[in-house]
């Protein structure tokens, strides 16, 4: 598989990272003109590199129709003077259709996370991008209590007949590709079906009884979904489907996904038919479905996700009704391509964690996750923890996988509270293994990997400052003692060392600030004590790290007053 190194930038082909709302408004359109379409003579000086503002108030829906930026000056649409309210009895809150190079950010107002609200649609879905648009951004936008779907991000086949009785089809995959579709930063909720439905599910095929032919949807190429919350849907948190190149999900927060139960449309991230889309970096909590499905090509990896609780709450008295952490089956899938699920910390799925059921893939690579307490671990006991459910398992690989059924174990920081990042004696910490050519350089916090040369298992890598140093002596230390301890305003330090030299100590924080720094000169096995005031240290747990010519030593201090 050829190696792809994630960064934490991402570049978007034909988007800016601007800071919009000290932008200069081209010109301000108010609530009385919801159907904005460059055809009309009054929208027709808006031109490529132009902001365009929508002024705050009470809309009954917005409509943006033929508008056409390019890559370098893309059209933006912002809020201006407050806030934008959808309330509609419509089919849809937002619409974009037949438009590109578009930003639609509700960045306008520094005072308003979410500058555009649609507070309820009640006949249809939030947001729709269709009508062959293309390289389209948002931002900034909530959208909640629809009758449908969040968000619809694709222009889907249709099919005339002709008089000739041939026949006409529209936006098949030989005739379009929709690029750089950009949604981030917003807030989706309480919808009735998918949060977010991106691209075309019938990758493999699309049957269309009019015109009785069968067509393939178009491809989505630069699909880039991050720093999303979602919370509440009927189906789907997110799907994503036809994202054949250069496609990633990551940073969302989905929570409470698939209410309604409705069977095949149950995940909190759907990774669809078609796809090659890294997914990493997710939190997924509470959902009555999979916590993550993987359906797409292979060729991609699934990386440093948090998953808690997938599927509890789907007919709990009900074993044989299946919700694992990540399910990983077939739609159209690559047999040349390897698939790896690395660095997942799964908690408490109602059935598997991982449960592998691709017969096709190349190799289905699974390193270094972190599963605890697996439903179905009182009946077919450690297999739980991955299920193997494939005719020849030869292309599974399996290593470095941390895996108990008693979370106390883990010794995670605060696991009642929902803070599964590790404590520095858990036995997570240095369980996993190095995947620094498989991309995996950082942790879900987006915090280096590994840390003090050492590679945790799960989703996060623990940072505390002791790990890997702690009761550490280096080979020219003699003795190294700190008393008394704990401490109140005082403390000494004695060293003795087996040669002359300088030698550095330095108090740090547990968030490995460094708090205090003494030099001090050794003699070889002469004792040497210091005494040194630790009055402006707050109570605590504090590292004493001596650095000498041959290693660290250290100690843990406490501070109690």
């Amino acid at each position: 598989m050829k190696i792809i190194i994630y960064t934490i930038l991402f570049l978007i082909t034909g988007f800016l990272s601007l800071e919009l709302n000290a932008q200069t408004c081209s010109i301000t359109i108010d609530s009385s003109n919801p159907y904005i379409d460059w055809e009309n003579p009054a929208f027709k000086s808006i031109k490529p590199g132009d902001t365009v503002c929508l002024k705050a108030g009470n809309w009954d829906y917005i409509q943006l129709k033929n508008f056409h930026g390019t890559a370098a000056k893309p059209i933006v649409f912002i809020n201006s003077g407050g806030t934008v309210i959808i309330n509609t009895n419509h089919f849809v809150g937002i619409k974009i259709g037949d438009c590109s190079h578009i930003i639609f950010t509700g960045s306008g107002n520094p005072q308003a996370q979410y500058g555009f609200r649609i507070l309820k649609v009640s006949k249809g879905g939030g947001m729709g991008i269709d009508d062959f648009s293309t390289d389209i951004e948002i931002a900034h936008v909530e959208i909640s209590n629809t009758l449908l779907g969040g968000v619809y991000a694709k222009t889907d086949p249709t099919c005339t007949r002709l008089k000739d009785t041939s026949v006409a089809i529209k936006a098949t995959r030989d005739k379009f590709v929709m690029r750089n579709f950009s949604f981030h930063n917003n807030y989706v909720h309480n919808t009735g079906d998918e949060g977010l439905y991106i691209g075309n599910s019938h990758y493999a095929g699309l049957y269309l009884e009019k015109c009785d032919t069968t067509v393939y949807p178009h491809a989505m190429r630069g699909v880039f979904i991050y720093d999303n919350r979602i919370d509440s849907t009927g189906y789907d948190g997110i799907q994503v489907s036809s994202a054949d190149s250069n496609c990633q999900i990551h940073d969302n927060n989905i929570n409470y996904d698939s209410r309604a139960k409705v069977n095949d449309q149950m995940s909190g991230i759907m990774n669809g038919g078609g796809n090659i889309c890294a997914t990493y970096n997710n939190t997924i909590t509470n959902g009555n479905g999979d916590g993550i499905d993987v359906f797409g090509k292979g060729g991609f990896n699934i990386f440093n996700n948090l998953i808690v609780n997938a599927g509890v709450n789907y007919f709990p008295a009900q074993p044989n009704m299946m919700k694992h952490g990540i399910y990983v089956g077939n739609v159209l899938t690559n047999p040349s391509a390897v698939l790896g699920i690395y660095n997942n910390t799964i908690i408490s799925p109602k059935s598997f964690g991982i449960n592998l059921a691709n017969n096709i893939l190349k190799a289905i690579i699974v390193k270094a996750n972190l599963i605890v307490a697996p439903g179905q671990y009182a009946n077919i006991g450690n297999n739980a923890y991955i299920n193997i459910n494939v005719d020849n398992p030869s292309h599974i690989i399996k290593s470095n996988n941390y895996n108990t059924n008693n979370i106390a174990e883990v010794h995670f920081v605060y696991a009642d509270a929902g803070i599964y990042d590790l404590q520095p004696s858990s036995p997570a910490v240095n369980y996993g293994t190095d995947l620094t050519a498989e991309g995996v350089t950082f942790d879900i916090l987006n915090r280096s990997r590994p840390f003090h040369g050492l590679f945790s298992a799960g989703a996060y890598e623990c940072h505390d400052p002791s790990v890997g140093i702690r009761s550490q002596k280096a080979l020219d230390v003699e003795m190294f003692k700190i008393f008394p301890n704990p401490a109140k305003n005082e403390i000494n330090i004695l060293v003795k060392t087996s040669i002359r030299q300088k030698v550095l100590v330095v108090i740090t924080d547990m968030q490995g600030r460094s708090v205090l720094r003494k030099e001090i000169r050794c003699t070889p096995f002469e004792n040497y004590t210091d005494r040194l005031s630790v009055r402006h240290l707050t109570n605590g747990e504090y590292m004493v790290v001596l650095f000498s010519s041959r290693g660290i030593s250290n100690r843990t201090l406490l501070i109690n007053r």
